[in-house]
């Protein structure tokens, strides 16, 4: 039935998208790339989409997610950010940033004429939310573990970056090695339970390998056309103090254990044309997501999804996730993959849908009111739009519905099974 289900929205995504291409609009016109010179004919009059400098980006962007049965606090989400990209002309200085306020991400890699590729690498990541966050099991929130729990990590190491084909300033082999001291701390709040051990705020010092190489071509709306990414991130973290935590319905925690922990994550996408579909309008893209780890706690466990949609280089790395409220599942081992057939319905207009499957580690009630973690498996389906608007802002409309993901009835059984829809919109500043 889901495979009934989306070879006819796949049709539909078609003939809809054909109905939308304007007779000036030739069928054998090259899609265009980003950052390159355009010219189409639009109700007979010329238009010219003009180079771009993608060297140089800094963008805004804001969207809402709606849950419809989620769990009660992310049933209405909204979320964005401000991103900042420098590439210098020599490609031997870059500056990569997303801020939200509460949440950052920054990192910036120098180089030298002399160094062959070798760079200084400096990083900065941190989460300070002033209010206390619950956890979630089958789609129902558990107050008793409520806690404020933030940090911040600044790190600094050695890079390698070579670029690759297609040439493109975001074409390029880069690895990393750095050091991330950090500090973790908490704070219990008015919901946490009188029998909830709230941990010991602490140093912790990561170390943080790190790998990408990205050969996509991406077209006009940077969504990825022809070519492969992939890449990983290995983590091996110390913490100097740390002591028994936790309590209520989850599993004791091993403070012993926790205290040094292992993680790694690997990720791959793949673009390419349709089989025995002669255009390059139709495209089918591919993903696949996995990580794994030992010794995970709830604050240094995978946080999925990690993201609702971007595709920029490194956020392509963020594993999807669809139907599933921002960080709400905490697998300590995970594998989703995605297909995706694409179609250009217009320079600037890209239906989509998307077919995802996952097997995920998540926390489920057992017969004793207690909770265990076990692999669960999360089928969903997605469709969408990525389209221009208006001053020079790109919009994109999807929804989905997960097979796999339990619903919050408002006090009624939990059932797996749950709607997503979001609008997401940015603007190059």
């Amino acid at each position: 039935m889901m495979l009934a289900m989306l070879l006819s929205s796949i049709a539909l995504c078609v003939v809809w998208g054909t109905s939308l291409i304007p007779a000036a609009y030739g069928k054998d016109q090259a899609t265009p790339l980003a950052g390159e010179s355009f010219q189409t004919e639009v109700l007979g009059e010329p238009v010219t989409v003009r180079a771009r400098d993608r060297k140089a980006v800094t963008a805004a962007s804001f969207g809402v997610q709606y849950l419809h049965d989620g769990p009660s606090f992310y049933q209405i989400l909204p979320f964005g950010a401000l991103y900042v990209w420098r590439n210098s002309d020599d490609e031997k200085q870059r500056f990569r940033g997303t801020f939200s306020g509460a949440v950052n991400d920054l990192a910036m890699n120098v180089g030298s004429l002399s160094s062959s590729g070798w760079e200084l690498r400096l990083t900065f990541n941190n989460m300070i939310i002033p209010l206390g966050r619950s956890e979630y099991v089958e789609g129902q929130i558990i107050p008793d573990v409520e806690l404020e729990w933030n940090y911040l990590f600044a790190g600094f190491g050695l890079a390698y970056r070579k670029l690759l084909s297609p040439g493109q300033q975001d074409n390029a082999l880069e690895m990393s090695l750095t050091y991330e001291p950090g500090y973790r701390w908490f704070k219990g709040s008015k919901s946490t339970s009188p029998n909830f051990v709230v941990p010991t705020d602490t140093y912790e010092g990561r170390v943080h390998a790190r790998m990408r190489r990205d050969a996509l071509e991406r077209n006009l709306m940077e969504l990825p056309h022809r070519g492969y990414a992939f890449g990983g991130d290995f983590f091996y973290g110390h913490r100097s103090r740390w002591h028994s935590w936790g309590g209520g319905i989850f599993d004791p925690p091993d403070a012993n254990r926790e205290r040094e922990y292992l993680m790694g994550s690997v990720f791959a996408v793949t673009a390419s044309g349709v089989p025995f579909v002669d255009s390059e309008r139709h495209r089918l893209i591919t993903s696949f997501y996995g990580g794994i780890g030992k010794n995970l706690d709830r604050f240094s466990t995978f946080r999925l999804p990690g993201r609702p949609t971007g595709y920029e280089w490194e956020a392509l790395a963020l594993p999807m996730l669809p139907s599933v409220a921002f960080n709400e599942l905490f697998p300590r081992r995970y594998g989703i993959a995605h297909v995706e057939y694409r179609y250009e319905a217009f320079f600037f207009m890209y239906p989509y849908i998307r077919g995802s499957w996952g097997l995920i580690e998540q926390p489920r009630f057992q017969p004793d009111g207690r909770v265990r973690n076990q692999m669960d498996s999360l089928p969903a389906l997605s469709g969408g739009i990525v389209s221009g608007a208006p001053w020079r802002s790109q919009v994109e409309i999807n929804y989905s519905y997960n097979f796999g993901i339990f619903s919050d009835h408002s006090g009624g059984q939990p059932a797996p099974g749950r709607h997503g829809f979001f609008v997401f919109w940015s603007k190059e500043l």
